[in-house]
């Protein structure tokens, strides 16, 4: 998971602070990276994790991050000025996991098949990190700074669907930023209500092959359905 990794990294660079190793670059230039996250976690990670997932924007604490990592309060200091700092570069780092997860998952000429892997990688992501999804929604609304953020992230990637809509959609009355926005928002939202509110208020959510074939059938439906027949 990219928190426990985020944190792993936390931990590296504080270890080359104590080493008197590297300088005062900022985390945000440098340890959320590819190479960071194929990192291997350990329990103090873990624990990490937890507080943040669990916990959210609001029950969470500095000082407990730094506990839980095994860091001195003063390290993590060095890097972010605040907790606020902390959770918008998880934000970010979040966004980059979920909305790409799709990524490689098309095969040409297999429409249907290939909806359904990226569907099963974007929801298999978004419950893997459902509880801090949660916390970030939460700091969104209270946090303008957190939502300004959250929503270039996602107008990001409704731009990048957009673009994949545009041969499937040439001839069609439907415009293809319109369509993509309204079926990525509708993806979105049921990951919501299946793994966050669902969980929370003692709701019932389909499995993940279910949940899966119920929304790549509705975007086979909605963009492909109608072309492969004509």
């Amino acid at each position: 998971m990219f928190l426990r990794d985020f944190l792993q990294c936390l931990w590296k660079a504080a270890a080359r602070i104590r080493s008197h190793v590297g300088g005062t670059r900022r985390l945000r230039n440098s340890c959320v990276s590819r190479s960071c996250s194929k990192s291997s976690g350990g329990q103090h990670f873990r624990s990490s994790t937890h507080i943040l997932s669990e916990r959210g924007y609001f029950g969470a604490t500095v000082g407990e991050i730094a506990e839980r990592s095994g860091l001195a309060l003063g390290s993590i200091y060095r890097y972010f000025d605040n907790k606020e700092d902390i959770f918008l570069e998880l934000l970010e780092s979040l966004v980059e996991e979920l909305f790409p997860s799709v990524n490689n998952s098309w095969v040409k000429d297999k429409v249907l098949e290939s909806l359904r892997e990226s569907s099963r990688r974007y929801l298999t992501t978004y419950y893997n990190n459902r509880h801090f999804i949660a916390g970030l929604l939460e700091m969104s609304a209270a946090v303008p700074a957190c939502a300004e953020r959250w929503w270039k992230l996602r107008q990001k990637t409704f731009s990048r669907k957009a673009q994949y809509l545009q041969k499937a959609l040439a001839n069609d009355v439907l415009q293809p930023d319109h369509t993509a926005t309204a079926l990525a928002t509708m993806v979105e939202q049921l990951a919501y209500h299946w793994y966050v509110e669902s969980e929370k208020n003692g709701g019932e959510s389909p499995d993940l092959e279910v949940a899966a074939e119920t929304i790549s059938l509705i975007w086979y439906r909605a963009i492909y359905a109608g072309a492969e027949k004509d």
